[in-house]
Formats: C-alpha cells, sequence, structure tokens
C-alpha cells in the first residue's frame, strides 16, 4: 500500500459516514434536551446502543427480520401518586418512631385508577410487616384492648394465614374504605353518603341479602357475616374492578391500624363492624363502637347473627 492510500471498508463508503454523521448530531440534540429536560432525550440504554455502533433511533429488527417497535422505558410516578408515596412514609415513620419504606406502587394505582376508585371513598393505605402485638410500644396508638391479645394467647381467634398471626400486619399496598358509619338509631342509621347503598339496595330488592323489618334497603347494618363474603363482596370487586379475591373484610389488627394512621373517623360511633377474623369455631369477631372503648373494642359474634348494630367495610389488597 503506498504512503497516503486510504482503505475504504463498508463502514467508511461515503453514505455510510454521511448517514453516521446524521445520528451523531440527533444524538447530541437528544443529550441537549436531556440535560434541559429530565426523562426526556437520550437513555443510558440508547446511549449504549450507540457505543455499540447501532443507531438507537431506528426500529428493533429481529433475527427473523420482523420489525418490532422500541421498547418505551419505564416512567417513574406521576407527582400526585409520589405525593401519596411521601405522605405515607413520613405517616408510618412518625408513628413507629423508625423509618419505614413502603414497596414499589402497584402498576394498577395510576392518576385515573385513583379518581375512580375515589368515588367509593376508596384511599391507598400501606401496612408494615409490624407486630402490634401487647407489649408493643407504640406512641399515641390505641391498641385493642386485653381481651383480643388473651384470645389470640388462648387460640380462639384464629389466623386467616396460617403464617400471620392475628396481631400481625401483612405488608403491602390495600385500598381502604373511608366511608364515614353513623351512630345507631333504632336500626334505621346508614353510612354517609354510602356509595355502595345502590350496590346493597339491588341485592336486598332481589332477595340475595336479608335485613330487619325497620333496616333502610339501602344500609350496611343488618347484614350477616357470610352475606358479606357472598354474594356482597362479589358485587363490590365487580364495581370496583378488581378481582373477588383481592377483597374482603378488614381483620381487627388491621381496622385497629387504618384507625390509628389513616381514618380519623374510626372508631367514633356507637355502631359495630363486622371484621374477617374467625373465633373459635363458627364465629367472627366484630368492634369498634365509641361506648365500648372505639379503636380497643373487640369482641365475637355468631356469623349468622344479623345486628341491626353491625356493619362492615371491603378492604382491597394488593399483596403480591
Amino acid at each position: 500500500m503506498s504512503k497516503g492510500q486510504m482503505v475504504v471498508g463498508p463502514d467508511l463508503t461515503p453514505d455510510r459516514l454521511k448517514k453516521f454523521e446524521n445520528v451523531l448530531g440527533e444524538i447530541t440534540r437528544q443529550l441537549v434536551q436531556g440535560l434541559h429536560s429530565p426523562g426526556k432525550g437520550v437513555s443510558l440504554e440508547e446511549g449504549q446502543i450507540f457505543a455499540e455502533h447501532r443507531n438507537p433511533f431506528e426500529l428493533v429488527t429481529s433475527k427473523v427480520g420482523e420489525v418490532q417497535p422500541k421498547i418505551e422505558q419505564p416512567k417513574g410516578p406521576t407527582a400526585v401518586l409520589q405525593a401519596v408515596v411521601d405522605n405515607i412514609v413520613a405517616r408510618l415513620t412518625e408513628r413507629f418512631g423508625q423509618e419505614i419504606q413502603v414497596d414499589q406502587l402497584p402498576t394498577e394505582f395510576t392518576d385515573e385508577s385513583l379518581a375512580e376508585w375515589a368515588k367509593f371513598n376508596l384511599k391507598p393505605v400501606f401496612l408494615p410487616g409490624e407486630d402490634i402485638g401487647r407489649r408493643r410500644k407504640l406512641k399515641g396508638w390505641k391498641k385493642p384492648e386485653s381481651w383480643f391479645y388473651d384470645r389470640v394467647d388462648d387460640g380462639k381467634i384464629k389466623p386467616i394465614w396460617e403464617d400471620l398471626p392475628p396481631t400481625m400486619l401483612r405488608r403491602g399496598w390495600y385500598l381502604a374504605d373511608f366511608t364515614v358509619s353513623a351512630d345507631y338509631t333504632d336500626g334505621t342509621q346508614v353510612f354517609v353518603d354510602d356509595p355502595l347503598a345502590s350496590i346493597i339496595k339491588k341485592l336486598r330488592e332481589e332477595k340475595k341479602i336479608g335485613k330487619h323489618d325497620n333496616t333502610p334497603l339501602d344500609s350496611r347494618f343488618a347484614i350477616i357475616w357470610y352475606e358479606w363474603c357472598n354474594p356482597l363482596l362479589t358485587y363490590i370487586a365487580s364495581a370496583y374492578r378488581v378481582t373477588r379475591a383481592q377483597v374482603r373484610l378488614e381483620r381487627a389488627i388491621e381496622f385497629n391500624t387504618i384507625g390509628n394512621l389513616y381514618d380519623t373517623n374510626r372508631g367514633k360511633f356507637n355502631s359495630w363492624e363486622w371484621f374477617q377474623d374467625q373465633f373459635e369455631g363458627s364465629g367472627r369477631l366484630y368492634g369498634g363502637s365509641r361506648d365500648d372503648g372505639g379503636l380497643s373494642y373487640v369482641r365475637c359474634s355468631w356469623q349468622t347473627n344479623r345486628d341491626a348494630v353491625i356493619a362492615g367495610r371491603p378492604l382491597v389488597s394488593f399483596v403480591r
């Protein structure tokens, strides 16, 4: 080869060099855009593609020649969702007296889905995997009374999962029902502006759930525990657009925790609410009456008891 002679390969033809120049210009423009507007411009993955002498702006071609669109990078939470996370982290850290981090938000949580769930008075809450045991010291926390802990100790309150004691929280994200309860008025009381009223009324008109003579058709009260589980929660899950497996009544320790952490209306009325927990063979827990101790009050009743003073509220779980 003589001095000054250039070797021209397939990557150094004028057309290839021109194409490279165009790509380099686009890379530069995208980098500047990324510096001014984080989340836009060139990503790290695209920069790596360029370093490997590939064009990150072309469509991705599979081995068999099938053209596929470039995969979009996952985006972080919106300002609305980030505010939810920040508020909950601060609240948990303050109440438990130690830093509490939350899990990644469920993919189902979007600005749009939260707005839809809010129509049912549902709000996102995070329950840490903490034990609210008898000896647990929690400042300003209104814990369940001794009866609850005594019945846990003697085995009469059964865990609904074998690996989770009745005093332990299952770590994860949930939707809690913040609908305001009501004081007992001879069985004619209803929850305030209850978004479940139309569902309950329809099921009563169809004779799928019962009532007392003076129970309003759309009232959450006077529904036995079994009717909550079937059919009521099935219809509620459909209205919420979640699976039936995600929806149940709150456990006693969840009712207590949500009341202490998130919902200041819990335990403020002289009515009770059913809980998910099983008591001995055929009993279920209920509680929450202001006159009996509010958030601290827990007792048991037959799961077939149609009591005009007992209501209930769904909990939606996103625990994987």
